[in-house]
Formats: C-alpha cells, structure tokens, sequence
C-alpha cells in the first residue's frame, strides 16, 4: 500500500521540523539576549568612534524605575537636575542644558532668558546625556546664524562640557541648538 498525497505531505512536514529541532539544538537559541548583547556592542563602538564618555552602569533601583529625562545617571539619582542661573566661578551667569532637553523647546535651558550686562558673559554646560549646540539666531535658515556665537557640533558633546561668550552690545540675542532646532533660548544684553 503506498503512500498518498496526505502521507507524503505529513512525511515532509515531520522531516522538516526534525531539520528544525536538530538546528535549533545544534546552533542554538537566538533571541533576546543576542539581540541585547548586539546593541551594547554597537553603542559602544559608536560611543568611542564620536568620543562619547562611556555608557553609565545604572546600579540604583529607584532610578531604574524614573525615566531618562529626570535621571542625574553621574551621581547615580533619580532627582530632577536643573541649574539655576546664577554666577559661575569666572564671574558670568551660568544656563544648563537640562536632561531630556531635545523634547523641552524653551524649557531646555535653564534659566531662559538669561540677562547679563553688557561685558558679562555667560557659559552653558550640557548636563543632558545627548550633544547639542548653542548658536546665536532663530534657526537653520535665520541669515544671521552663528553670527554672536556658535558652540560648533563639537564643543557640548557630552555631559559636563561647557561653552562661554562673551557679550560685547545690548540688545535681545535668540539661540537655539542645531542638532534640535526646537530647542530656544533667550539672552537679554543691557
């Protein structure tokens, strides 16, 4: 008696989830955890490529629990970290560039505006985990751009990174980053 149409198809599928069981048990599991051991690799080849510190080890449960905008991962807390603007050790005001800034438009610096006399300056210090830049204008396309100041795509890379200016005329100077044109700020010069 030979085998039918039914049978032969029954036969295959039982061969190839056999082939599948024996691979599977022959190679291995691939999930999850390769998926996440990838990832890591790559952000820490990239983070050594653009000279990024490298990624915090976050150890405290409670800041495991409080997401990444209100995170101070350096001092391993889970307080909201924002800057007032006051004098800096030069002398100038200081403005932060506060965690999960990229989403916070004019409430990504802090304080905003900022006053400062004219010959006063001021220094703004990234305390978010993301570069941005602080340049002098309304945007992208604002002819005056960079003008009064540019931070340059390198100068606040990374968290703790600073950048001053100095303010020679009065007058109300706009700026904004331009990794996250969003993000606006306000110096008044009087």
């Amino acid at each position: 008696m030979g085998l039918g149409t039914v049978g032969w198809s029954i036969l295959v599928m039982g061969i190839s989830l056999a082939t599948v069981i024996i691979l599977w048990a022959w190679i291995g599991y691939i999930g999850p955890t390769y998926s996440s051991n990838t990832l890591i690799h790559q952000q820490k080849i990239l983070r050594q490529h653009f000279g990024l510190p490298p990624q915090p080890v976050i150890t405290d449960p409670k800041l495991l629990l409080t997401p990444p905008s209100l995170r101070d991962v350096k001092n391993n807390t889970a307080n909201i970290t924002t800057a007032s603007a006051g004098t800096n050790s030069t002398g100038g005001k200081s403005v932060s560039i506060v965690p999960g800034a990229s989403t916070l438009a004019d409430k990504a610096f802090s304080s905003n505006p900022i006053n400062v006399k004219v010959g006063g300056s001021v220094t703004w210090t990234n305390k978010d985990n993301v570069a941005h830049t602080v340049t002098s204008g309304t945007g992208s396309s604002d002819p005056t751009k960079g003008k009064e100041f540019d931070s340059g795509l390198s100068t606040l890379l990374a968290q703790g990174k600073t950048f001053s200016h100095t303010f020679k005329t009065a007058g109300e100077i706009p700026y904004f980053c331009q990794i996250h044109p969003t993000m606006v700020g306000k110096v008044a010069v009087s």
